[in-house]
């Protein structure tokens, strides 16, 4: 037998002492990492919202079958893509923003060029785009509404464009008070057309200009009852640009203040019939300038009935004899729709300039039809005509009468 020497003793320990340590560690080591992965898992679950059932003691494999499914089950959040956001982002804007527009190309022919001289008994005629219009209505808040349109106007002749209109509107639905601030064709006037060419009084009494209007509106009645202030002498401005014979003092200095009113009354009686009142009072040269209106339109069985008279209450003396004169002038109009396509109407319109002077218009009337060619839910197509005779105070210098004749090509969208 041979000794075990103290050498070989400790080669055995070297070489087996490695292994004896490792059996003894790993059994710590794996408890401590089951203890880890247990935490790690309870949290996830704890995320997700399971609850794990102890009672049973599931399995590890049970647990993590259990997180996968919840995880294939979630929903997955959409990635968020460019064009649906403009998309949206477009739709709200159409939701909020109305755009609208006019097109009109216009003929005439007149029989006489300047009926104020009977020297003269050329006929004229004329070809251009009338008017262009591009309007934009914005919805800014419930209770909020702004309007602006863009107009131009005999673009052939002077390419006049300018804003005809930038307002705008505070009401609320079921709430009768209402506010309208800016630049507008103010509440003083009703001016119904059935033709190419507007009435006499629109012709002489309309009044676009800046200024504030609170009402009182109470739908279902037709009742709208307002007041408007605004600034200037529109009015006899207006009655001396126009070419009905009637001027203002050329030194006369218009006034700087805002002291021009204007006092409106709308009342619907029945279904598709409305009378209204509107009175002005603008300063003058030395006393105010007062007018009065009233308008009558019904529609009934395919007829459009519409009359208007405005006149002055009071005037400012004339320049050349210091007396005063007190204009007024009415229209009548009485239009038909045969059928759906087509509309025949006629006019008649009288003035009176309150003085006899030669070249004053004395009436006039006129017949038209409005054709539509197309028509969907945003767009219109017509062809107008219309033939309008005047007639004039005359004397041997002046012609008696004027013959005209209108066509348009109208466009609205």
């Amino acid at each position: 037998m041979k000794r075990v020497t103290p050498c070989r003793i400790v080669f055995f320990l070297a070489l087996f002492t490695p292994f004896l340590l490792g059996f003894a560690v790993q059994p710590a080591l794996a408890v401590e990492s089951d203890s880890g992965l247990e935490q790690r898992l309870l949290k996830i679950e704890q995320a997700l919202g399971l609850q794990p059932d102890t009672a049973s003691s599931p399995s590890l494999e049970q647990r993590i079958s259990a997180i996968e499914h919840q995880l294939a089950s979630a929903p997955k959040p959409a990635a968020p893509q460019r064009a649906d956001t403009l998309s949206h982002a477009m739709d709200s804007l159409s939701d909020r923003i109305t755009l609208s527009g006019a097109l009109e190309l216009d003929y005439s022919h007149a029989d006489d060029a300047d009926p104020a001289d009977n020297t003269k008994n050329d006929s004229s005629s004329d070809l251009d785009i009338g008017t262009i219009e591009l309007g934009l209505e914005a919805r800014l808040h419930e209770y909020v509404i702004a309007n602006v349109l863009l107009k131009g106007e005999n673009l052939d002749s002077d390419n006049k464009i300018f804003w005809d209109e930038v307002f705008f509107t505070l009401a609320r639905d079921n709430y009768p008070l209402y506010f309208v601030g800016g630049k507008r064709v103010q509440p003083f006037g009703a001016f119904e057309s059935l033709f190419i060419n507007d009435p006499i009084t629109q012709d002489l009494y309309e009044i676009n200009a800046g200024g504030a209007t609170a009402g009182f509106l109470v739908s279902s009645l037709g009742l709208d009852i307002s007041g408007t202030l605004y600034k200037g002498e529109t009015l006899m401005n207006r009655a001396g640009e126009t070419g009905y014979g009637l001027g203002r003092n050329p030194s006369h200095t218009t006034t700087n203040d805002v002291n021009s009113f204007i006092v409106n009354a709308s009342l619907g009686l029945v279904d598709d019939m409305t009378v209204s009142a509107f009175f002005s009072s603008e300063p003058g040269d030395g006393q105010r300038n007062t007018t009065l209106g009233s308008a009558f339109h019904w529609e009934i069985a395919g007829f459009i009935l519409d009359g208007e008279y405005i006149g002055a209450l009071g005037r400012e003396n004339h320049f050349s004899d210091n007396r005063e004169y007190r204009e007024n002038a009415w229209a009548a109009s009485l239009g038909y729709q045969i059928k759906d396509p087509l509309l025949i109407a006629i006019r008649y319109e009288s003035f009176d300039a309150d003085k006899d002077q030669a070249g004053f218009l004395e009436y006039r009337y006129s017949l038209g039809a409005t054709y539509t060619l197309f028509k969907d839910k945003n767009f219109t197509c017509n062809l107008m005509g219309e033939y309008r005779r005047s007639e004039y105070a005359s004397d041997s210098s002046t012609d008696p009468d004027l013959n005209e004749f209108f066509t348009r090509l109208a466009l609205e969208f």
